[in-house]
């Protein structure tokens, strides 16, 4: 493993998250409309976190990959208690899934 990544160089430990979700393709739109706004929110108002990558899956239009980092647990936290986000949970309780979610939780080394 290459020395000196990310969590080394800095002060605090990068805490990452990598999610999958399943959306229902009649869900898709609305889907994009408040996912754009987390993003938004995120990129722009939340000084812990690092980076919100997403993407369409290359083989199922309706199954979405995310990437996040946060400066430490603490930067995860403020991203979960922000109004952005607050609108992402008022969507997951409509029931847009086909499946769970799959949620891994990790510090980089």
């Amino acid at each position: 493993m290459k020395s000196g990544t990310t969590a080394e160089k800095n002060d605090y430990k990068v805490f990452c998250v990598n999610v999958t979700l399943f959306i229902k393709s009649d869900r898709r739109e609305e889907f994009l409309t408040v996912i754009a706004n987390n993003k938004k929110g995120t990129d722009t108002k939340e000084p812990l976190a690092l980076e919100y990558t997403w993407g369409q899956s290359s083989k199922d239009p309706n199954i979405f990959h995310f990437h996040e980092k946060y400066k430490g647990e603490e930067g995860f936290k403020a991203h979960q208690a922000s109004s952005h986000f607050a609108k992402w949970e008022e969507f997951v309780k409509t029931d847009p899934f086909t499946k769970e979610p799959q949620v891994q939780l990790f510090e980089a080394f």
